[in-house]
């Protein structure tokens, strides 16, 4: 009975460090990582109409952003 007790509480214990230990993947890890609509913001589609991928880069760094892409409707920001 004590080499139960034992066994019982060690699987508890281990149960316990286990559930507590959280995990999170990083990007390289995430097969087809890219920007996902939740972490970019676009924006009038004239920016890139105007000045193309450079004008968008620009007026993305310039409004706090991280990086930017004209998409075929839009200039897109990631944000941070």
């Amino acid at each position: 009975t004590t080499t139960l007790k034992s066994l019982v509480a060690f699987l508890f214990t281990a149960l316990f460090i286990l559930s507590s230990v959280h995990c999170r993947p990083t990007a390289t890890n995430i097969p087809g990582y890219e920007v996902k609509q939740m972490d970019k913001q676009c924006f009038d589609e004239e920016i890139c109409n105007r000045g193309g991928a450079g004008a968008c880069h620009f007026w993305c760094r310039d409004h706090g952003y991280y990086y930017a892409i004209c998409t075929t409707d839009a200039c897109c920001c990631q944000i941070y």
